[in-house]
């Protein structure tokens, strides 16, 4: 069976980890057929990250939760049906509303991340009760893959089938033109990108750096990134007297060329499902540094492309080694 189109649904297009995946993934697929970017809310979107061949609509526009449900149906029916299209759902309501659509199209979801753990940091008591139910409600689909084998184990225990394991995707296109030849010959330089919430851990990582200075370790950090933690972290650095030490972007697009110029990337959130952001810097040649949850130590070799750690006081002795020896 040939598909004609592939439609990819998710929440929104904030440019998010899964909303980059989602993105690299429709680039890739609209190589080989016809491919229709849906997002479920309005939201800003840069609409030049996706090939200009590839269809973006927003089912926002449809009226209520009933009406964008029957209008996704509707779109899969006019365009062949099961025998030609496939929906794949990237998170929680993208999940939902391809879970109605099982009958008329070949339905996927990609998890990207340990759920229950997820939803728990982000909701409490209640996060368990959101999981259970997104993971229940995946079996309406016809397949749903994972992205790392920990990752399966725990989708296949609500599911009662198989998950296959494909991985994170990344734009390596877009990414090749800031690679570098040559090492840093000053201070050390680390960088972190990602939200800055609690799960993330970015507070450990200024003081991970405070010990560096204590150690008399010249030693530079970058963070990207937005989030309810910012103004805390940033007063924290003052605390520490480490203004010249560390810089905070905010929200950036396309921090690449700072990545790519980082002696080190790191990664110390309590949950993973395969960070994007050390995908990309891997991708470039950086090393990184990583908590030892979930799928990490499928993606690190330690001595080889960064290490692993459990203990938070151990993170500065890592980067610092990482650093030296990479």
């Amino acid at each position: 069976m040939r598909l004609k189109k592939i439609y990819i649904i998710v929440p929104s297009a904030k440019l998010e980890s899964p909303i980059k995946g989602s993105i690299a993934l429709a680039n890739e697929l609209s190589k080989k057929c016809k491919v229709v970017y849906v997002v479920i809310k309005k939201s800003e979107f840069s609409s030049n990250l996706l090939d200009p061949k590839i269809k973006f609509m927003c089912l926002a526009s449809s009226g209520n939760l009933i009406q964008s449900i029957f209008n996704l149906r509707n779109m899969l029916k006019n365009d062949g049906g099961k025998n030609s299209v496939a929906c794949i759902s990237f998170c929680l309501s993208a999940d939902f509303y391809n879970s109605f659509n099982r009958d008329i199209a070949i339905t996927i979801s990609s998890v990207r991340g340990n759920l229950p753990k997820v939803y728990r940091s982000n909701y409490g008591l209640m996060g368990g009760v959101i999981a259970y139910f997104h993971l229940k409600r995946l079996k309406k689909l016809d397949y749903v893959v994972s992205m790392t084998n920990s990752m399966s184990k725990i989708v296949e225990s609500y599911i009662d089938k198989n998950s296959p394991v494909i991985g994170n995707f990344i734009n390596e296109e877009s990414l090749e033109v800031f690679r570098r030849s040559s090492k840093n010959q000053n201070a050390y330089k680390f960088v972190f990108s990602g939200s800055l919430i609690e799960a993330k851990m970015p507070r450990l990582i200024i003081l991970a750096m405070n010990e560096l200075k204590r150690m008399g370790i010249e030693a530079k950090l970058d963070i990207f990134g937005e989030g309810p933690l910012y103004k805390e972290l940033n007063n924290l650095k003052l605390q520490l007297n480490l203004n010249e030490n560390i810089v905070l972007h905010g929200y950036v697009l396309n921090p690449f060329s700072e990545i790519a110029n980082a002696d080190v990337m790191i990664v110390p959130s309590l949950s993973e499902g395969v960070s994007r952001a050390a995908l990309e810097a891997l991708y470039l040649g950086i090393p990184c540094v990583m908590r030892d949850v979930d799928g990490n130590s499928e993606l690190i070799s330690s001595g080889i492309n960064g290490e692993l750690f459990l203990n938070n006081n151990d993170l500065a002795e890592k980067l610092l080694h990482v650093a030296i020896f990479s």
